[in-house]
């Protein structure tokens, strides 16, 4: 098997803002990813207000757009844009939120907690048993990439569709907030249309409740 270890010196990266290029009838995957980052940014930011929301929405759409990358599947293959490109147009806004949330975003380019998720992804998922591993990330930092973690593979099973079982352990740390327990639950609910079967494993059960 293949052991991942994300840490925030060297080892594995993961860029939350990859698409898998993958455009199939009814679905718009850059929709799809713009509302996983938001739920991500929610986990960062411990809650977002609407008016943040709303221009974290347009911040996302401009980030992408810089990229080349727009609602057309065909721009959806391109490399994604990084944190640190969001980061600079959130400081380019007129809106004093956004000018907050930028600085609210500096600790993760440039601060105690850089180094994990402002990177190119660096690994792929090509061994029939991989271990995704967060025990050398800083605790505050293990829900949110254990959400990064999980949306990634999405992204992953969604390009190379075969079958496969997706096992998270300590799965609780999904759970402590809203956004990634909706996530989870998401994750679920969509798991079987791309041949995933999903299992949980938690030492009480009492967080799921």
């Amino acid at each position: 098997g293949a052991y991942i270890s994300f840490s925030q010196d060297k080892g594995h990266k993961m860029n939350p803002f990859e698409l898998s290029g993958v455009s199939e009838e009814g679905d718009d995957e850059l929709r799809m990813k713009l509302l996983s980052l938001q739920g991500f940014f929610k986990v960062m930011f411990d809650g977002l207000t609407n008016v943040e929301t709303s221009i974290l929405d347009r911040a996302l759409i401009l980030t992408y757009r810089e990229k080349g990358i727009t609602f057309d599947p065909a721009t959806q293959k391109r490399p994604a844009p990084l944190l640190e490109d969001l980061y600079k147009v959130l400081k380019g806004m007129a809106e004093n939120e956004a000018h907050d949330l930028s600085r609210r975003m500096e600790k993760y380019i440039m601060g105690s907690a850089a180094g994990v998720f402002n990177e190119a992804s660096n690994f792929e998922i090509n061994n029939p048993f991989t271990v995704f591993s967060v025990r050398d990330l800083q605790e505050e930092l293990k829900p949110l990439a254990m959400y990064l973690m999980l949306d990634f593979i999405w992204t992953k099973i969604r390009k190379d569709q075969r079958r496969r079982l997706l096992i998270v352990d300590e799965a609780w740390y999904m759970m402590q907030r809203d956004d990634s327990a909706k996530f989870m639950y998401s994750l679920a609910k969509r798991a079987r249309k791309y041949y995933l079967g999903l299992t949980t494993i938690t030492q009480d059960v009492a967080d799921f409740m």
